[in-house]
């Protein structure tokens, strides 16, 4: 019983590094509802942009930017540049890129 209570922070970071392994491949997912683009793990809202403050979104990766992507693939990522922050450029990588434009359009934001 011991030795296994030396295991404890090494079992323990293991099973935390594994759930979050798992939150951001499989647990987020990217919603757009009236107002706001949702960054979601798990059903909870993770972070939020503002429609309105949207000024383009593109299908394009540039380096300096907030990331909530799950992929490292180029052609699944979609830009949001936003009109204020610290970080104008928002990543995401929705599982269908086009229909998630398609979807920001309707909604009126910019697309290039």
């Amino acid at each position: 019983m011991e030795v296994f209570l030396h295991l404890l922070p090494l079992i323990g970071s293991l099973v935390f590094t594994g759930l979050l392994i798992h939150a951001i491949f499989w647990g987020m997912t990217f919603t757009v509802d009236e107002a706001y683009v949702r960054v979601r793990f798990y059903g909870w809202a993770a972070r939020k942009v503002a429609l309105r403050d949207i000024e383009w979104a593109a299908q394009d990766w540039c380096f300096w930017n907030e990331h909530y992507t799950n992929t490292v693939n180029p052609k699944k990522m979609i830009l949001l540049h936003r009109q204020t922050g610290l970080f104008k450029n928002f990543l995401i990588s929705p599982p269908s890129p086009q229909a998630f434009l398609q979807e920001l359009a309707v909604r009126g934001v910019t697309v290039r």
